[in-house]
C-alpha cells in the first residue's frame, strides 16, 4: 500500500477516535438535561461516516491501479529554434538623412541702371537654362553714346600726343642746326682774334664777330628750353590719354553689363523683375542653381559612423594603416555612398555619390555627425534615367557602405544574453544538450552582431529561451534559415 494512503487512513482514524471520545463525553454530560441534546449527539456520530467511506473508496481505487513496470521514463528534448553559424562576407553599413543643396548658385544682379528691354516671360522658376543664354538686357543706347564720347576723348588725347611728339622732333632738328651754326661763329671769332694780334684786321671786326656769336648762342639756348618743356607736356598728354582710355573701358564695361548671360547650366530658382521695368544697380533680377552637381550633408549617429571607420581599419593592410593620411581620409576614400530619394507611389531612385568631407563636429541638438556627399549628373539616375531629377531642398537618405570583410561570424542580436557584465550565447553541443559560451562581440550589422571570440564555425546557436535554462538540458532543435540584417549584401 502506498505511503500516502497509509498516512491518510491514520489521520482519519485519529480523527474518528477523537470524535467518538468527544461525542461520548457530550452525551454523558447532557443526557440528563433534555432530549434535544441527545439528538444532537447522535447526529454528530453520523457525520463521521462520510470521510471514512471516502477513504475506503480511494484505497480501493489505488489498489486496482496497474503496478509500475520498473523502467525509467524516457527523457524528452526541449524544443528550441537555432541557427547554424558559418563564416560570411559582410560589409558594414550606416544610414543617414539630409537635404539636397546645390554646390553652386548664381544671382543675376543689375550692375547698371535702365529699363529692361529684354526679359523673356518664359524665364520662370523651374525653367532650365544653358550657359551663354541671354537672361535679360537693359536699354543700351545711353551706354552706347557714352562709349562713343569716350572713344572721341581717346582720339583727341592721341592727337595731342602726336602733335607734341612732332613738335619735339622739329625742335630737336632746329637745335642741331643752330648748334652747328654756333660752332661756325665760334671759330670765326677765334680766327679774328688771332688776326688782330698780328695787326692784320681792325678791332671793330672782332666786335662784330662777338655780337654774331652771342646772338647765335641765345638762339641755341632758346631751342634747348623749348625742347626741355616738351617732355612734361608729353607726359601730361599721355596722362590725359590714359584717363580717356580708362573712361572708354569703363563705358564699354557698362555697355556690356546691359546684357546678362547665364554663366552656367542650371535651373531658375528665383525671378524678381519683368520686361519694361526700370532697374538700378544692386537689384537682383534672377537666381540660378546648378543641377548637374549637388551636395547632401547627411547626419549619422557617431556610433554607426565609428563602426564604418572600424570596418575600414579592419580591411586595411598594415602598410595602409601606417600611412599618415588620417583615419577619416581613408574612410572617405574607401567607403561607397549612394543617395536614395522616395517618390509618390512607393517608388525610389538611387544615385551613386562620393564622400567629399566629414564635418568632424557633433551637432549639439541631434548628437549626429555630418558627412557631406556629392552627386554628379542629378538629372538622370542610372536606375531610372527617365524619372524625376534630384531636386534641391529634397529630403533624402544617404547610405555608406564599408569594404567587404571575409570570414565573419554573425549571430542574430536576439540570441545574445547578458549577465553580470558578461555576454554569452546558448549553444547546442554534439549531443544536442544546452551549453553556455561566453563571447566577445564586434561590429553591428543591422540586426546581427559579429562574434569575435568564443564561438567557432558551424556552432548551433540557440535562439529560443529554454525554461528552465539548465546546462546539459536535452534539446529538440528546430533549425531556422540564415538571418540577414537589413544592410547585408
Amino acid at each position: 500500500m502506498p505511503t500516502q494512503t497509509v498516512l491518510f487512513l491514520r489521520q482519519n482514524c485519529k480523527t474518528q477516535h477523537l470524535a467518538n471520545t468527544s461525542s461520548t463525553n457530550n452525551f454523558m454530560r447532557y443526557n440528563k438535561s433534555n432530549g434535544n441534546l441527545m439528538l444532537r449527539s447522535i447526529l454528530s456520530k453520523l457525520l463521521i461516516l462520510p470521510p471514512i467511506v471516502l477513504a475506503l473508496m480511494v484505497l480501493n481505487w489505488m489498489n486496482n491501479q496497474p503496478k509500475a513496470n520498473g523502467r525509467e521514463r524516457e527523457e524528452i528534448g526541449y524544443p528550441v529554434s537555432f541557427v547554424k553559424v558559418m563564416p560570411r562576407i559582410v560589409s558594414a553599413e550606416a544610414r543617414g538623412f539630409g537635404r539636397v543643396e546645390t554646390t553652386r548658385s548664381w544671382s543675376g544682379v543689375a550692375e547698371v541702371e535702365g529699363r529692361l528691354v529684354v526679359y523673356d516671360d518664359d524665364l520662370q522658376v523651374g525653367k532650365m537654362v544653358s550657359a551663354g543664354d541671354l537672361l535679360f538686357e537693359i536699354d543700351p543706347r545711353d551706354y552706347q553714346i557714352n562709349v562713343a564720347q569716350r572713344e572721341a576723348d581717346v582720339l583727341r588725347a592721341q592727337a595731342d600726343i602726336q602733335a607734341l611728339q612732332v613738335n619735339a622732333s622739329n625742335t630737336q632738328a632746329s637745335l642741331d642746326v643752330e648748334r652747328k651754326i654756333l660752332e661756325i661763329y665760334r671759330a670765326d671769332r677765334d680766327r679774328i682774334e688771332k688776326l688782330i694780334k698780328g695787326g692784320s684786321v681792325a678791332a671793330t671786326e672782332l666786335d662784330s664777330a662777338n655780337r654774331t656769336f652771342l646772338s647765335q648762342q641765345s638762339a641755341v639756348t632758346s631751342l634747348e628750353a623749348t625742347l626741355a618743356l616738351v617732355a612734361p607736356d608729353l607726359r601730361s598728354a599721355e596722362a590725359v590719354l590714359a584717363k580717356a582710355q580708362a573712361d572708354l573701358e569703363s563705358a564699354e564695361r557698362d555697355l556690356a553689363r546691359t546684357r546678362v548671360l547665364a554663366p552656367l547650366d542650371g535651373r531658375v530658382s528665383e525671378r524678381r523683375a519683368s520686361a519694361s521695368e526700370y532697374v538700378r544697380p544692386g537689384d537682383t533680377l534672377i537666381t540660378l542653381e546648378t543641377v548637374n552637381t549637388v551636395e547632401i550633408k547627411a547626419a549619422f549617429q557617431p556610433s554607426d559612423f565609428a563602426q564604418l571607420v572600424e570596418a575600414v581599419n579592419t580591411s586595411q593592410s598594415p602598410e595602409q594603416e601606417n600611412q599618415n593620411d588620417g583615419t577619416l581620409s581613408r574612410a572617405g576614400a574607401t567607403l561607397q555612398a549612394q543617395v536614395i530619394t522616395q517618390f509618390g507611389g512607393g517608388t525610389a531612385r538611387t544615385w551613386p555619390a562620393i564622400i567629399t568631407r566629414v564635418t568632424g563636429q557633433i551637432d549639439e541638438s541631434t548628437g549626429a555627425i555630418g558627412v557631406v556627399v556629392q552627386v554628379e549628373n542629378t538629372v538622370k539616375s542610372p536606375q531610372d534615367p527617365a524619372g524625376p531629377p534630384l531636386i534641391s531642398g529634397g529630403f533624402v537618405e544617404v547610405i555608406l557602405t564599408g569594404p567587404p570583410i571575409d570570414d565573419v561570424l554573425l549571430v542574430p542580436e536576439r540570441a545574445l544574453r547578458y549577465e553580470a557584465g558578461t555576454t554569452y550565447l546558448y549553444v547546442a553541443n554534439s549531443d544536442n544538450r544546452l551549453v553556455r559560451r561566453d563571447v566577445i562581440i564586434g561590429t553591428v550589422y543591422g540586426d546581427q552582431l559579429e562574434i569575435r571570440e568564443g564561438l567557432s564555425s558551424g556552432a548551433r546557436v540557440v535562439l529560443s529561451d529554454p525554461s528552465p535554462a539548465t546546462i546539459g538540458l536535452l534539446l529538440e532543435l528546430v533549425e531556422l534559415g540564415v538571418e540577414h540584417g537589413s544592410n547585408q549584401p
